[in-house]
């Protein structure tokens, strides 16, 4: 019992001190782990891209959404106005214009 112990001891020590690294087997894959690590590497750096390309969309998105709220409000300013020019311009074929300042009050006097 006493050698299983020493043997897994052995083990963890080689692990920790670096021994494993040293194997034949090991310095053969290291183009392979080289590899491995540039992979995630370069899924980290992907990952960032695409959360920033997502915020910048959210952001174009909600711009976008403003600017179609103004057009519509203008689209509707601007049909105000041509209603009142029209209104003006039907209003002048018969002889009356719109009244630019404020209405008269037309008074009888009565005289008893």
């Amino acid at each position: 019992m006493g050698k299983k112990t020493d043997n897994k001891k052995n083990r963890i020590a080689s692990v920790l001190g670096g021994d494993m690294l040293k194997s034949r087997t090991v310095l053969q894959q290291i183009p392979l782990l080289l590899l491995i690590l540039l992979f995630c590497l370069v899924m980290v750096a992907i990952r960032y891209r695409v959360e920033h390309l997502n915020k910048e969309k959210s952001r174009l998105e909600k711009q976008a959404s403003y600017l179609r709220e103004q057009r519509v409000q203008m689209q509707k300013q601007y049909q105000e106005s041509i209603r009142i020019s029209r209104i003006d311009r039907d209003l002048d074929t018969i002889g009356v214009g719109l009244v630019a300042g404020p209405p008269y009050e037309i008074r009888i006097i009565v005289k008893e």
